[in-house]
């Protein structure tokens, strides 16, 4: 056990008998915890410093096999902001659809204007968008936040899910080809998951190790990364890539679409499709990464682990960019909207 594990569970457990105090009368909105007890402590719900690890003493890991002949080798960037507009909620119409809060923690939106636990097809298409080119695919991860345990009353907190929201200093979403052959489209309204939200539940099957530094990008880890001086805190997402004929989903939100295999194959029957990699970079201060005083937002079970960091898409992108997406790639070209 960690050395900050116990009073960490404490101030926890205050936290979420008080959130849930606060869940019983809110109605439709999100719920701003409270605690009592020593000030400088109370909101204080950290990562444990297990957690952290030094990102110059990890060996490079992180790697991609080498093109094939029929490779798709071009990349496809489309600009859809950092969530200036301040789309956040704690719900997932992918995973838990219909169900407000079905989260329990809050997502980062980019993309499609409207998406909360009731969006469907219907209310996705039109809604508008974040997205330069006017792209309305929905883009969601779970934020991650700085907590010293000195916020008081920081927006948009949850129970176990507190401190001030860092938003990315940059979102990358970049659609690139298969290692082996060359991509079709996708079906307008795929729905893709990345990594597991519950892997201390469902075991690592599904999880995936995302956090790295800029400049080590080499190295990816499933701890969250400390950085050097002149480098930030980095999470790399990369979607699986292959897919079972048209399926946009199937029940468990994961078997109509698989990841290739280590030579960028896809298996018998699937079909490869463009590779979406969303990278999101934070400037989080050195001292507070030393600290272990940052951490992403989870399921409680979870205890901000951050090999449960996650990722989801919807495919809501117009016929004409999708169509100039895969011919981009296809053809090797390098493009940005």
């Amino acid at each position: 056990m960690g050395r900050n594990q116990g009073r960490h569970r404490i101030a926890r457990r205050t936290k979420i008998a008080t959130a849930l105090l606060g869940l019983s009368i809110a109605v439709g909105g999100l719920v701003v915890s409270t605690t009592t007890g020593d000030p400088e402590r109370a909101s204080a719900d950290e990562a444990d410093k297990s957690q952290f690890v030094d990102i110059t003493e990890v060996r490079p890991n992180a790697g991609k096999p080498r093109p094939g002949r029929n490779a798709s080798t071009g990349s496809f960037t489309v600009d859809c902001g950092r969530n200036e507009n301040g789309h956040f909620n704690p719900d997932n119409f992918i995973a838990q659809p219909g169900i407000r809060n079905g989260a329990q923690h809050l997502h980062d939106y980019v993309g499609n204007l409207s998406t909360n636990a009731d969006s469907d097809n219907d209310s996705l298409l039109g809604a508008g968008t974040t997205c330069e080119n006017g792209d309305e695919s929905t883009y969601f991860w779970p934020v991650v936040r700085i907590d010293t345990g000195r916020e008081r009353n920081a927006d948009n907190e949850l129970a176990g899910n507190d401190g001030e929201i860092q938003r990315p200093a940059v979102v990358d979403i970049t659609f690139k080809g298969n290692a082996q052959e060359k991509v079709q489209e996708m079906p307008k309204f795929l729905r893709i998951l990345y990594g597991d939200a519950k892997v201390t539940t469902n075991g690592p099957a599904n999880a995936r190790e995302s956090w790295t530094c800029t400049g080590f990008e080499n190295r990816v880890v499933k701890q969250y990364p400390i950085c050097p001086e002149g480098s930030d805190v980095k999470r790399v997402h990369t979607f699986p890539s292959c897919l079972d004929g048209n399926e946009i989903d199937s029940e468990n939100h994961r078997d109509h679409i698989k990841y290739p295999d280590e030579n960028g194959e896809c298996g018998n029957g699937l079909t490869a499709v463009p590779e979406l990699t969303i990278s999101l970079t934070y400037e989080i201060p050195r001292r507070i990464q030393v600290d272990g005083q940052y951490k992403v937002d989870s399921f409680p079970e979870e205890d901000h682990n951050p090999f449960s960091d996650h990722d989801d898409f919807a495919n809501v992108m117009p016929d004409r960019i999708m169509d100039r997406l895969v011919d981009c790639v296809n053809e090797g070209r390098q493009c940005r909207e």
